[in-house]
């Protein structure tokens, strides 16, 4: 079979992008797989090479760009090329604005093995779309962050397999308004009964990542 991908990585941890670099060249179609770490050494190479497909992460350590300035102006000089975004920032806002805005081509998580970032390459070097499981999980969950704080309260209490009666006792509220708002949350996360509820939660506490907004870049424009 014919190596005929050339692949470019952006991506500013030297030790990742090395270990990805051996992984991506074992691909039967990858033929080279070439690497840089910043916004203007992008646009250099670009200017140089032919590539094929971007795998390319969101946040750096600096202020004066992010991933979604790349893709965005990638895709702007070079439709073409295909954009495969890597990492561990989940949030529905970043989802809708590199499919919307930036109309990348994949969203994966970085704690994935490479069966899966192979599998991306040949669904989207067909014109198709990929996500991944986790990161559809991720972005399911995070209704919760929805969620008032009364009723995160209810849930966390819930957990514990307190009864309505002693959630509003530990919450100095009423049974009937512990009621109202387990039915809202049954409602708002399309689950039946309490044991669905709790499963539902368990399963964000243990997917949630702390303190992603935080290591965000700031989002600035470059012209």
């Amino acid at each position: 079979m014919k190596k005929i991908l050339k692949i470019l990585l952006i991506e500013d941890s030297k030790s990742y992008a090395q270990g990805m670099q051996l992984l991506l060249a074992q691909h039967p179609l990858i033929n080279t797989v070439q690497h840089v770490d910043n916004y203007k050494a992008t646009l250099s190479l670009l200017k140089e090479e032919d590539i094929d497909i971007i795998i390319l992460d969101l946040n750096f350590e600096t202020n004066a760009f992010d991933g979604f300035i790349i893709a965005k102006k990638v895709k702007q000089l070079y439709p073409k090329i295909k954009i495969m975004i890597l990492t561990q920032h989940t949030r529905q806002i970043h989802y809708n604005r590199l499919f919307n805005e930036c109309n990348v081509d994949a969203y994966l998580d970085k704690q994935l093995g490479v069966e899966e970032t192979y599998e991306a390459i040949g669904v989207i070097m067909q014109g198709g779309k990929y996500v991944d499981d986790n990161i559809k999980q991720m972005l399911e969950i995070e209704k919760w962050m929805q969620a008032s704080k009364r009723e995160q309260e209810v849930i966390v209490e819930l957990i514990k397999g307190f009864t309505q009666k002693e959630i509003a006792d530990v919450l100095c509220i009423s049974p009937k308004t512990v009621e109202v708002h387990l039915r809202n949350l049954y409602d708002k996360f399309n689950v039946k009964n309490a044991p669905e509820l709790v499963s539902k939660y368990i399963r964000y506490k243990n997917a949630n990542r702390e303190n992603v907004e935080e290591s965000t870049a700031p989002f600035k424009s470059i012209e």
